[in-house]
C-alpha cells in the first residue's frame, strides 16, 4: 500500500511525523483529496494543550484545500481535477438540530482533522458533502481559510452587526483578526485587545484603537473611547473573557462567545446580565457559510495581507507551534512569533 507524509497527534504536546498509508475511497460518498495546503488553527494549538477535545493517533489540521483525485461512484457535488476547499464538519442533515435548521450542533457531528484524519497529510479523505468547488481566483494558501472565515461568518450572521454599532474584539489571533477585518466593514466604530507584542502590531495595522489589557485600566479606556456608553457589541475571539466582556458592553448590548477554551470557568452576575438587559449569543463552528465564506474570499475585500505570516513545508509543522505559542518540548506557552502559518505537503 502506497504512503504518504503525515503529522500525526499522538498526546497532549506530542505532534510526529509519519509515513502512513495514502486514504482509500470505499464509499459511494467519499472524496480523496490531494492536499495544496493545510492552515494551522489555534484550535490544533489547544489540542495539544488539552483545551479542546482531541483523539489521539490522528492527522490534525482542518484547515484545508486541494485537488480532487478520485471519487466514489454517488459522488454529483465535485469531479476529477476540481480545485475544492472544505468544510471539515459533515452533518447529518437528519437529526432533529439539522432539520430544525442549527446543523452546528448535528447530533452526528464528524469532523476532520480533529476526530477523523484531516488536511496535515498529502491526501486527506473526505465525503462530498463537505467538498466546495473553488474558483481558481482563490490561491492554495487564501483557500486554505474556506472553512475558518465561515465560522466567523456564522458569528456575524448571530451577532447581526449593525453599520452604527461599536464593535470590541477581544484577542487579535487569527479569528479575531477576521472579526475585526470584517466589522471594519460593517460597524462604524472599531476597537481591539491583544496581550502578545507581535499580534499586538499586527493589529495596529488595522489602523483602529488597540489595547493591552495588561498595561491599561480596559475598562476606564473603554468608557472613555466610546463617550461613557461602553461598547454596543463585544466579540470574545480567545474563549477566555466572558467576565471581563460584561465591563465593555452596553446596557443592551450584545456579546459573542466564538473563541473556545475547555480549562476556563467564569463567574458571572446573573443580576447584570437582566437589569442591564445584555445578550450573551454562543456561536459554533460554521453553518450554511461556507458559500458565503468563498464569495467573500473571492471578492478580495478582507485585509488579508497581514495575515498569513509564512508558508513552510509540511515535515517542519512540529516547529512551527512555538510560533504560534506553545513549545511543544516544554509544554509551556511562550510569545508568539507568528498569526497565521500555513503548511505544504
Amino acid at each position: 500500500m502506497e504512503k504518504m507524509d503525515a503529522l500525526v497527534f499522538k498526546d497532549l504536546g506530542k505532534i510526529v511525523h509519519e509515513r502512513i498509508p495514502i486514504p482509500q475511497v470505499t464509499e459511494p460518498n467519499h472524496v480523496l483529496v490531494k492536499v495544496a495546503a493545510c492552515g494551522i488553527c489555534g484550535t490544533d494549538v489547544k489540542i495539544l494543550q488539552g483545551k479542546h477535545d482531541y483523539k489521539k493517533d490522528t492527522v490534525l489540521g482542518h484547515e484545508f484545500c486541494g485537488t480532487v483525485v478520485e471519487v466514489g461512484e454517488k459522488v454529483t457535488a465535485v469531479k476529477k481535477g476540481d480545485w475544492i476547499g472544505l468544510d471539515n464538519n459533515s452533518r447529518c442533515g437528519l437529526c432533529e438540530y439539522c432539520r430544525m435548521g442549527m446543523s452546528s450542533q448535528c447530533q452526528n457531528l464528524s469532523t476532520l482533522g480533529i476526530f477523523k484524519n484531516g488536511g496535515f497529510a498529502e491526501y486527506a479523505l473526505a465525503t462530498q458533502d463537505v467538498c466546495y468547488k473553488l474558483p481558481d481566483t482563490i490561491d492554495e494558501v487564501t483557500g486554505t481559510q474556506t472553512e475558518t472565515l465561515g465560522t466567523v461568518l456564522n458569528g456575524m450572521n448571530i451577532v447581526q452587526m449593525q453599520s452604527y454599532d461599536s464593535v470590541l474584539v477581544l484577542g487579535c489571533g487569527p479569528i479575531g483578526y477576521l472579526f475585526t477585518a470584517l466589522a471594519k466593514n460593517v460597524a462604524a466604530s472599531v476597537a481591539v485587545t491583544e496581550i502578545d507584542p507581535y499580534r499586538i502590531e499586527v493589529a495596529k495595522k488595522f489602523d483602529v484603537p488597540v489595547f493591552n489589557p495588561y498595561k491599561c485600566n480596559l475598562e476606564e479606556e473603554v468608557v472613555k473611547l466610546t463617550n461613557g456608553k461602553k461598547f454596543d457589541i463585544v466579540i470574545d475571539a480567545i474563549g477566555t473573557q466572558l467576565e471581563n466582556a460584561l465591563d465593555y458592553v452596553t446596557a443592551g448590548g450584545k456579546i459573542l462567545a466564538f473563541g473556545m477554551d475547555d480549562s476556563v470557568k467564569a463567574t458571572i452576575s446573573p443580576y447584570q446580565i437582566t437589569r442591564r438587559a445584555i445578550k450573551i449569543l454562543g456561536s459554533y463552528i460554521g453553518q450554511n457559510t461556507i458559500l458565503p465564506s468563498i464569495k467573500l474570499l473571492d471578492a478580495n475585500k478582507l485585509e488579508l495581507d497581514n495575515f498569513f505570516t509564512e508558508t513552510i513545508p509540511l515535515k517542519e509543522g512540529p516547529d512551527a507551534f512555538k510560533k504560534l505559542g506553545f513549545d511543544l518540548e516544554t509544554k509551556q506557552e511562550v510569545p508568539k512569533q507568528a498569526m497565521k502559518i500555513v503548511l505544504k505537503p
